[in-house]
């Protein structure tokens, strides 16, 4: 019986042993393997939250120069330009001004179509070179919508260091393109990429979809640029992380890879598995080392039911840590969490749910029914409602828990929005995720508050407007009340700017703006355009057009009134007015642009009227300006196909004799006809045209001038070519005088520039300067129209001139005006003390001739000599007789 008993005591302490080591041991690999989930989960969350923060943080520095470079158009106001009317230096400035609100871009450019440099932030201006990679401006510039593009990296030989280029076109008046581009460094990049983040050997890439690295941490300059494999553009973003070869080192990692906000870019961590495993492996191996002490123990004091007991409670021990662990991992979230069961009592909730919800931390407890903390909720959150109210609201939200899976958000009284996301367990209980998503949607607002709004004045910009205005018509056809459209420019701004500072001119801009706001009602919109353009849209008018114009001349009348009053600029008191022009809308759809350019037009008439006052839109002024657009264009298109001619008109000595000619410029065009330059030497001044016309001009005259000196009886005659003010203040002029006159062999003793007294008041030391410089060469020069300008001893003293030539309009009315007479005798006796020739302009009657050559003028030009004539016809003249009258 003792042997029995003996025996059946050993079985069960062989049976008791056997069935606690083994116990042991599953006990062992499950806390392993939870060891190795809670290593993996733990490690890509961190890499998971990593990812994210440098996801917001490299989508706000990428999104701020995007910004930047896309509000150039604006800045510069490049949407109203050509390339030409592009002022190099100006836009450098203004972009040197853009670019201190960004910290990321160390240089912004502005190239032309064609890669050559209009403007940039640097003090070089247009003499900064970019190293931007071959065919990255093309491509760029090739891109049917204007987008962000971003370059390989290179190395910028300037400072040996490695850089990204970052571009967007803006398309120019005509259709052509611009190219706004900056210069970012990588290592910035790469700084902002890891956030000061310290995981341990962590790889973090900015790249392609391509594999292409832009950026990394650690930074790894031998790899820049280069494929990386596997590429990761081909693949679905997950969740959650994949082990893979880290994207740097290769070695075996887990990879997370998160798209940004610009496609085809995207951000990868890795960490590599001996990190993620590291403190893993040591405590599998302590526990490895604990369960094999257990096994031995257990088979040396397998009989003794106090080691039996005691292995028990290491068991117990073994239980506590795993469940330890767990709580653990639920303390280290970054989210909220709360468990519910299937009664919707709280179960457990993290260290997190409570920092979101700190009211709670008196009240909850294990048990506690979930309606009671949504009481409590209320009670915090919704002080304005009555008990009724907050129990509906108690009531309607536990109703959200019978579904399977929901998700909402809740704005807390601490500013914070919090997204919760409820599921339903197998068991019947609910998850609850509380996460912070404050963040996220600020810098949504952010984004909608850039695209849509004016960051300096915070008013609508052209966007908003463009999209309001549109609206604002349907909605005025369709009601047959008239609305309205003013369009303001602040006078003499760009002098404030100059003179004062842009600081100063940036605060009367947002000044204006709150002076105009406040004439309008709450209804109406005034947005900024950019510069000193502001406009103000009225709707909701009066049915009839002339009661609507009165109520816009109302507005209008009060907004020039307040903007009349003065400014207080930083201690600086500043005066400024403005000009208004509207349009009313109402009677058909009309386009935004279309309004916008009525306003406009009338804005400039009355620029050109006096300004500091308003005008409504006359159809006139549209078709007068559309003429002369079709003016121009037709004037270019000339320019190009060389429809121009010279005619000449003689000038003679008082014997009859023909001494020289005056080149005349004529417009032969195919439909027009011939073309006064009355009507388009104007227009090619103020366009630039007169440039280009002007050596056309200049190359022609030496060119005949040449041939005259080959020809017996005309190789003496000198040739008189007008010089435009836009022309001579050219600083290649000389040096195109000067080789004009090598390429035709033309002798320059026998030409002579004729300049206006306006061009040599402009800039009388600088001018004085450049003539005395063509003198070298042996040119003449001429005062054309004189006395009709502002002309002085003073500076006729100083200029090495030759002649002085009277106006016509003083020859006109000899005989008539007694006041003429005696100005065209003291231009004579003037001239006469400067040791200066005189030639009289448009002397058509014979008694103009004698009482010139009775006061002692021995030059004339006029038709009673010749009218101006093509080279043919002069040159039959000159072969009649040696006299012309």
């Amino acid at each position: 019986m003792t042997r029995l008993i003996s025996s059946r005591a050993t079985r069960a302490v062989i049976g008791s042993v056997m069935f606690f080591v083994v116990a042991v041991m599953v006990v062992a690999a499950l806390v392993v393997r939870d060891r190795y989930r809670t290593a993996m989960a733990s490690s890509e969350g961190q890499a998971l939250r990593f990812v994210a923060g440098a996801e917001a943080a490299v989508n706000r520095n990428l999104l701020g120069v995007d910004v930047l470079l896309a509000c150039l158009d604006n800045l510069l106001g490049l949407a109203n330009l050509q390339r030409d009317w592009i002022d190099g230096p100006l836009a450098s400035r203004l972009i040197q001004g853009a670019l201190r609100q960004n910290l990321l871009v160390r240089h912004v450019a502005l190239l032309d179509d064609q890669g050559q440099m209009l403007a940039s932030s640097d003090p070089r201006g247009a003499e900064l070179v970019l190293a931007t990679p071959e065919g990255f401006v093309a491509q760029a510039l090739d891109q049917p919508v204007s987008g962000l593009a971003i370059s390989a990296p290179v190395v910028n030989f300037s400072s040996s260091e490695q850089v990204l280029y970052f571009a967007r076109h803006i398309r120019l008046a005509d259709g052509s393109k611009v190219l706004a581009i900056a210069e970012v460094q990588v290592s910035l990049l790469s700084t902002i990429l890891v956030q000061g983040v310290d995981i341990d050997r962590l790889e973090a890439t900015l790249e392609r979809s391509n594999g292409q690295l832009l950026a990394s941490a650690p930074a790894m300059d031998s790899l820049s640029g280069t494929l990386l494999q596997p590429a990761m553009g081909g693949r679905t973003p997950l969740d959650g992380a994949t082990q893979m070869p880290s994207r740097l080192s290769g070695v075996s990692a887990l990879v997370v890879q998160r798209n940004m906000l610009y496609h085809d870019i995207l951000i990868t961590a890795s960490i590599p598995m001996d990190t993620v495993l590291g403190e893993w492996r040591r405590e599998s191996w302590l526990v490895v080392g604990v369960t094999g002490l257990f096994v031995v123990m257990l088979l040396g004091a397998g009989a003794v039911a106090l080691r039996y007991l005691e292995q028990m409670a290491q068991a117990q021990r073994s239980i506590s840590e795993a469940k330890s662990t767990m709580e653990q991992a639920l303390e280290s979230m970054e989210s909220g969490f709360l468990l519910l069961d299937a009664q919707h009592r709280v179960l457990s909730w993290n260290r997190r749910y409570l920092e979101l919800y700190p009211w709670q931390r008196d009240t909850i407890a294990v048990g506690l029914p979930f309606e009671t903390l949504l009481a409590a909720t209320a009670r915090i959150t919704l002080p304005q409602a009555d008990a009724q109210g907050q129990r509906q609201w108690v009531l309607d939200r536990m109703a959200l828990l019978h579904k399977r899976v929901h998700s909402h958000e809740r704005h807390l009284p601490n500013g914070h929005v919090i997204e919760i996301t409820e599921r339903s367990t197998a068991d019947g209980g609910v998850v609850i995720v509380y996460q912070d998503v404050t963040h996220i949607r600020r810098a949504s607002a952010e984004i909608e508050q850039l695209a849509f709004f004016d960051p300096l004045t915070g008013l609508p910009n052209r966007r908003l407007l463009s999209d309001r205005l549109q609206q604002a018509v349907v909605t005025s056809v369709r009601s047959g009340r008239k609305g309205a459209l003013l369009f303001m420019d602040l006078d003499h701004f760009k002098t404030l700017n100059d003179t004062l500072g842009h600081d100063l001119g940036d605060l009367l801009l947002q000044q204006v703006a709150e002076r105009v706001s406040a004439c309008v009602r709450e209804a109406d919109t005034v947005a900024r355009l950019g510069g000193d353009e502001f406009v103000v849209m009225l709707q909701d008018l009066s049915p009839h057009a002339m009661e609507a114009a009165t109520q816009t001349k109302i507005v209008g009348d009060s907004i020039l009134a307040a903007l009349n009053e003065p400014f207080s600029l930083k201690g600086v008191v500043y005066r400024s007015t403005s000009s208004v022009g509207a349009t009313l809308f109402g009677e058909s759809l009309q386009s935004s642009s279309e309004l916008l350019k009525q306003a406009d037009i009338a804005m400039y008439q009355v620029k050109s009227t006096g300004r500091n006052a308003l005008c409504f839109f006359d159809p006139q002024m549209l078709a007068a300006i559309e003429t002369r657009a079709e003016l121009e264009r037709d004037l270019r298109e000339s320019l190009a196909q060389g429809e121009f001619a010279l005619y000449y008109q003689l000038q003679v000595w008082d014997e009859n004799q023909p001494m020289g000619v005056e080149a005349l410029v004529r417009w032969c065009h195919p439909s027009r006809g011939i073309v006064s330059p009355m009507v388009f030497i104007g227009l090619a001044e103020e366009t630039g045209l007169i440039v280009p016309l002007g050596e056309w001009v200049l190359r022609t005259a030496c060119n005949q001038l040449a041939r005259w000196a080959q020809e017996p009886g005309r190789a003496e005659l000198q040739m008189a070519v007008n010089v435009s003010a836009l022309q001579f203040r050219q600083d290649s002029f000389v040096d195109l005088v000067r080789t004009i006159l090598q390429d035709t062999g033309a002798n320059p003793e026998l030409l002579k520039l004729e300049l206006t007294e306006s061009l040599v008041l402009e800039d009388v030391q600088g001018t004085i300067a450049k003539m005395r410089e063509l003198k070298t060469l042996g040119l003449r020069f001429s005062m054309d129209d004189f006395g009709t300008g502002q002309s002085s001893l003073t500076y006729l003293t100083k200029l090495p001139l030759d002649q002085l030539k009277i106006d016509q309009s003083f020859i006109r009315n000899l005989g008539e005006q007694a006041a003429d007479a005696v100005m065209v005798q003291t231009i004579l006796g003037m001239a006469e003390t400067l040791d200066l020739e005189v030639i009289a302009e448009g002397v058509e009657t014979e008694e103009q001739y004698e009482f010139l050559m009775a006061h002692g003028c021995h030059l004339f030009q006029g038709y009673l000599f010749a009218t101006p004539l093509p080279v043919g016809e002069l040159e039959i003249l000159l072969n009649r007789n040696t006299t012309v009258r």
